[in-house]
């Protein structure tokens, strides 16, 4: 049944406006004196001023302008920051008292307007595609590509479906890092120079300077930084007295390293399956796994969303089990107003280039607030040595050093995880809202949970085929990880088999994660929804 409700978010001002049915206005939008049809989407932060009409199945995204005399006709779609001029001669009704001077612009059906695009008292013709960043000076005829400024036409389409071809066109991988690179490429190249320049490679001041904000950023005592995510679990767990003959138990459902630092440390891997919703380490399958040999749980925070680190906390406590969380994917998660670290003895970090907060080559950290731990990785990671002691060796340690380059590009970076984070979570809100409710599951976000999208995973039962589909349309896509650990040739001798983690076998054969990466565009995201929900028509 189609949804005939409006939706307006409490704190979108409109006034003296006709909203029709199933429209939706999101977050801080302003609009008054407007008419707008059916099932239409106002973006947050939009701005809609009176003597507008906007039609029918009308998407426009955040932070545009719509001004007087604007006629939206139905199914246009509109980018992010598209701005709309009414006046040619600025400002004219402060001159003349009237606003004869200002001319009206006229968006005709199933047209495209790209982001930040700069629309003049002009027409756009019908199934017309406005390049991104366009200025558009003069009328635009029907069924044409145009782009630059000022816009001038790149081609024609020969009949109007070409249009969605033409924005399927464009490659949307899983991740993309060129772009967020690209925007910070001033700052990236500072840094790095910097340290070329002082010739800081290792144990540099640069490493000082990451680990002392990043302590801040996660609101512990005590950051080490290392080597690589794999290095800071088997620390880790070092520190924590982790030893031969001792069982580590984790989740199946993860990437090798979780289990390879086990190994390393000399312990034993024990498996717990996984919740069938978050797709994590299931509390409550945990203590009936615990042996006199359990001395630790390694709890994965797996696509941006944390473990329900009070349960686990408690069983760790009763039988006295130190807790590592393997936080590689959750940086700036919460779990109930609480960062990695603070529910566990240990938190470890991976910053591979593609994690929500990544170096430019291999990195890791580990975090805590134990002092003793905290000693304790120090030495570990540089050989075994005391601070400025170069020769003496308290204990035998490793090469597991994080290097000047990488922490100076961290630091630079360090600062815009915060809003990459929040674009992450708008963006799904935008899949949430775009993707068919219909034979998918979409990612699961309990009540006082922070997620941070590292990953969107949905689940469709014929994935395989969906994947292809993807692919064919010019849409990446992933599968994290399409083996459970427990099937892996290399733990074969632990003796499981298939049927002992039933919840992690289903949830492999079905998940597939979608692309998501903060400089993703509105116009993107809708794209790769909408082949989504044909394949799933289709099938």
């Amino acid at each position: 049944m189609e949804d005939t409700t409006v939706k307006i978010s409490n704190t979108a001002i409109v006034k003296n406006s006709t909203i029709g049915e199933g429209s939706q206005i999101w977050e801080f939008a302003n609009v008054y004196g407007a008419k707008i049809g059916k099932n239409s989407k106002i973006g947050s932060y939009v701005e809609i001023q009176n003597n507008t009409s906007i039609g029918d199945n009308v998407i426009i995204s955040s932070h545009s302008f719509i001004c007087s005399l604007v006629t939206i006709e139905d199914n246009v779609f509109i980018g992010h920051g598209v701005m709309t001029v009414n006046d040619l001669y600025p400002p004219s009704k402060r001159r003349t008292g009237s606003d004869e001077g200002w001319k009206p612009t006229l968006i005709k059906k199933n047209a495209v307007i790209g982001s930040n695009v700069t629309l003049m008292p002009v027409t756009i013709g019908e199934n017309s595609l406005v390049g991104a960043g366009a200025v558009v000076t003069k009328d635009i005829p029907d069924n044409c590509i145009v782009a630059g400024n000022p816009a001038k036409i790149v081609r024609y389409l020969s009949n109007s479906s070409n249009i969605q071809k033409e924005v399927s066109a464009m490659k949307i991988p899983l991740v993309d890092l060129k772009l967020q690179h690209a925007k910070i490429r001033d700052e990236l190249d500072a840094a790095v120079k910097s340290v070329i320049d002082n010739c800081s490679f290792i144990m540099s001041e640069q490493v000082s300077y990451f680990e002392k904000d990043f302590a801040e950023f996660c609101k512990v005592k005590y950051v080490i930084g290392v080597s690589n995510g794999t290095s800071a679990i088997s620390l880790a767990l070092k520190a924590c007295g982790i030893k031969e003959g001792d069982e580590v138990i984790t989740s199946p459902h993860t990437f090798i390293a979780t289990t390879e630092a086990i190994s390393k440390a000399g312990a034993k891997i024990k498996f717990v399956d996984i919740e069938e919703k978050t797709h994590l380490l299931d509390p409550t399958k945990i203590e009936a796994a615990v042996t006199e040999k359990t001395k630790a749980i390694i709890a994965v925070h797996l696509n941006g969303l944390m473990c329900d680190m009070e349960k686990i906390r408690k069983i760790a406590d009763k039988y006295d089990l130190v807790v590592i969380e393997d936080s590689a994917q959750a940086h700036g998660a919460l779990y109930k107003n609480n960062p990695p670290g603070f529910y566990g003895d240990a938190a470890t970090f991976s910053f591979f280039p593609g994690k929500n907060l990544g170096a430019f080559g291999d990195a890791g950290a580990v975090i805590t607030n134990d002092s003793k731990i905290a000693e304790k990785i120090l030495m570990l990671r540089n050989h075994g040595r005391k601070h400025g002691e170069k020769y003496r060796h308290e204990i035998e340690g490793y090469n597991e050093r994080l290097d000047g380059l990488q922490a100076a590009v961290l630091t630079v970076k360090l600062k815009y995880l915060n809003e990459w984070n929040q674009q992450r979570i708008k963006n799904a809100q935008l899949y949430e809202e775009y993707l068919s409710r219909q034979r998918i599951i979409l990612p699961y976000v309990p009540e006082n949970y922070k997620h941070v999208y590292h990953q969107y995973p949905i689940r469709v039962k014929d994935r395989d085929t969906l994947i292809k589909f993807l692919k064919e349309k010019g849409i990446g896509s992933g599968i994290n990880y399409p083996t459970p650990l427990h099937l892996q040739p290399a733990y074969a001798s632990l003796g499981y088999k298939e049927g002992d983690f039933p919840m992690t076998e289903k949830i492999i054969k079905e998940i597939v994660s979608l692309p998501m990466y903060p400089e993703m565009t509105e116009e993107q995201i809708r794209y790769v929804a909408d082949k989504v929900n044909e394949f799933l028509r289709n099938e």
